[in-house]
């Protein structure tokens, strides 16, 4: 009897075994978050997990998916949905910005386990390698945040300190004019570093922001492409492709009957932009793109 066992044991090993399935809420079908979806199908093959639901998050909100072993939400508005279902699968919340997830999560109380995020803006730390790598010989970095980054300045402070820079921040009330603010900051000579904060860079503030820094000749470290484009002289930033690259190597790890999340961090994969023209009138010598890339730390994701 015992050697049967043994042998239906060993013949159970060689059977194939099951994928587990999980959901793809999207906050939408279009732009950054078709990029991610197909690059994401696209790199499934071979995984133990496959896509056993893909929809927007008014279908999910509707009927949630039965059978499901994970949640990936793509897009604030999709975490924001999954999170108000009380009782649900583990969840991995993608293509938010820290702060974003961070608000979401504790309007949602509800839910306090199983839940991480990956997040789309860059390692405190890696920004920081960034600047000193892109312009050597800075010493004073000065931001401008609304209260809902104010909890990163000190841990910015750190990094800077660490690399023998100095951090000049201003928080940036529901009252005051950008402008204002933004002179005194700029006064001294220091590079800006400007941070995901959709209230402080609103479709409405980016022209008037570019425009003073531009007068005062500062150089403008951004967090993405369409920043650099509009006047920012570079960006360390992470693709939505890039981040479903990502995604799907944190997938390969997680074991669906023992499933244990990763902590919520920022991206390993990342990419560099730079504006020629403004180094040109900020007469300024950049190195190339792979040169920079190489240098860069890639843990840290943490931060």
């Amino acid at each position: 009897m015992r050697h049967l066992t043994l042998f239906i044991l060993l013949c159970l090993s060689w059977l194939p075994l099951q994928a587990a399935q999980f959901a793809v809420v999207m906050s939408s079908e279009e732009g950054p978050y078709r990029e991610f979806s197909g690059t994401l199908k696209g790199a499934m093959g071979g995984s133990p997990w496959k896509i056993g639901w893909m929809g927007s998050s008014e279908a999910y909100a509707l009927a949630p998916p039965a059978g499901m072993d994970l949640v990936v939400t793509v897009g604030s508005p999709a975490a924001r949905t999954v999170l108000q279902i009380p009782d649900g699968p583990p969840m991995i919340a993608t293509l938010l910005t820290r702060a974003t997830f961070e608000k979401i999560r504790a309007a949602s109380p509800g839910r306090r386990n199983g839940v991480t995020a990956l997040y789309l803006d860059q390692p405190l730390q890696r920004q920081v390698a960034f600047i000193q790598r892109l312009l050597p010989g800075t010493r004073r970095v000065v931001t401008l945040v609304s209260e809902n980054l104010e909890n990163q300045i000190p841990l910015l402070k750190r990094e800077l300190a660490a690399r023998d820079m100095n951090l000049d921040a201003t928080v940036l009330v529901d009252n005051d004019n950008m402008v204002p603010v933004l002179e005194r900051l700029l006064a001294r000579d220091g590079v800006f570093l400007a941070l995901p904060d959709s209230t402080v860079f609103s479709r409405d503030n980016i022209r008037p922001f570019l425009l003073t820094t531009y007068r005062y000749q500062r150089p403008v470290i951004a967090f993405s492409p369409a920043f650099v484009q509009a006047g920012a002289l570079a960006a360390l930033h992470t693709t939505p492709a890039q981040l479903a690259l990502e995604l799907n190597h944190w997938l390969t790890r997680l074991e669906p009957g023992n499933m244990v999340l990763p902590q919520p961090r920022g991206p390993t994969r990342f990419s560099v932009i730079f504006n020629t023209q403004v180094a040109r009138a900020l007469k300024l010598t950049l190195p190339g793109e792979d040169e920079i890339l190489a240098t860069l730390p890639v843990q840290g994701g943490e931060k």
